[in-house]
């Protein structure tokens, strides 16, 4: 990765964390899924800044409600992969791109707080094997998302 792209995805990560810090990050995230995100306006007015009323409603109008990630529950304590939301096609390459780089960072989020909260440990606190987690590294490694 060159500086260029390593400054602006530290810029984002940086915007993802302050966001979270003042509440506009919602997410719920457990061993049976969940969801990492924020409500599209508050993405475009903090990834955006300067764009006028007009065109941040031009680009607010291109995306879905919330941006961000979510995984599905997939049953037998097991959760798929760590999915990230997208966005109308006709969205210019400008805003995608910046678009792409929230939702790559809310994904890198997600799966650090799944982390913390130990999901992804292989052996709970008494050293025994956690299926759940295994299964999960599993299904994830082989792409799936969904179970239905």
């Amino acid at each position: 990765m060159n500086k260029s792209k390593t400054i602006q995805a530290n810029n984002v990560r940086s915007i993802v964390l302050e966001m979270e810090k003042n509440n506009r990050i919602d997410y719920d995230i457990s061993y049976r899924g969940g969801t990492y995100g924020a409500r599209c306006w508050d993405v475009v007015s903090a990834l955006f800044p300067t764009l006028s009323d007009d065109k941040s409603a031009e680009v607010y109008n291109l995306l879905p409600n919330r941006v961000g990630v979510w995984v599905n529950y997939l049953g037998g304590g097991l959760r798929g992969g760590i999915c990230r939301s997208d966005y109308s096609k006709v969205l210019p390459a400008k805003y995608a791109k910046r678009i792409d780089a929230f939702t790559r960072e809310c994904k890198n989020r997600y799966l650090e707080i799944e982390n913390g909260e130990g999901l992804n440990d292989e052996e709970d606190a008494e050293g025994n094997t956690n299926w759940e987690a295994l299964g999960t590294n599993r299904s994830r490694a082989a792409g799936v998302e969904r179970a239905y």
